[in-house]
């Protein structure tokens, strides 16, 4: 369970323009601020939230990262999504009240929380919260269908390549190198993210690699 910290809040945190507060006014940042609860930092493997739980809270990634999970009917692992400092997770929940995936940290995890009864009564009353969620729930819609596309028509290159050119794009939002960084995830739950096998990732980064496009060396990646 979260506690609730004073020092930092939505308003002072390096990451409000990139998180929910980002189009909301200063009235609304303040009342939001006060619902958001900071949780304990989970260590790398811990989950944050079950798979057929019921939703009563969306969470925030202040600091590492984490991967959206689930398993399929034969028992094979898909990774639905990573989530980045600033970035929201468990939005899936709104469908039918309870989480279809698990929220597993990659990496030692920060992360806000808000409870789903205090944001429901925020909505009401702060059209800028509400139009923030309507934009969040429509981009999730639009990544996903974009994944499926993806999957469909593109080939194991392309959407390797696409994912590298993505994540570089969303660290550079948070001023992080966009051509130096470490992956937190595993060329495993990349190629379950892609929907690719692990031999068919590696096989494309050694193209990559060759071509001259990137150097890898581990999980370190420069473009």
């Amino acid at each position: 369970m979260g506690t609730k910290n004073t020092e930092l809040s939505c308003g002072n945190c390096a990451l409000s323009r990139i998180c929910l507060p980002a189009n909301l006014s200063a009235r609304e940042t303040r009342i939001l601020a006060g619902a958001v609860e900071r949780g304990r930092e989970l260590c790398t493997g811990a989950r944050l939230i079950r798979a057929g739980t019921r939703m009563d809270a969306l969470y925030v990634v202040r600091s590492g990262s984490a991967k959206s999970c689930g398993v399929l009917k034969d028992g094979e692992e898909y990774v639905r999504a990573f989530n980045l400092p600033g970035e929201v997770a468990g939005l899936e929940g709104f469908a039918n009240g309870h989480h279809t995936s698990d929220l597993v940290a990659l990496e030692p995890l920060r992360y806000c929380r808000i409870s789903i009864g205090r944001l429901e009564r925020m909505m009401e009353t702060l059209p800028g919260l509400r139009r923030e969620m309507l934009r969040l729930l429509g981009q999730s819609l639009e990544d996903t269908q974009r994944m499926r596309i993806e999957v469909s028509m593109v080939d194991a290159r392309g959407r390797l390549a696409s994912f590298l050119v993505d994540l570089s794009r969303r660290l550079e939002r948070r001023n992080l190198s966009p051509t130096h960084f470490r992956l937190s995830m595993s060329r495993r739950d990349i190629a379950r993210h892609l929907g690719l096998t692990l031999e068919t990732v590696s096989r494309a980064l050694g193209a990559f690699r060759r071509a001259g496009w990137v150097e890898v060396k581990a999980r370190h990646i420069k473009l």
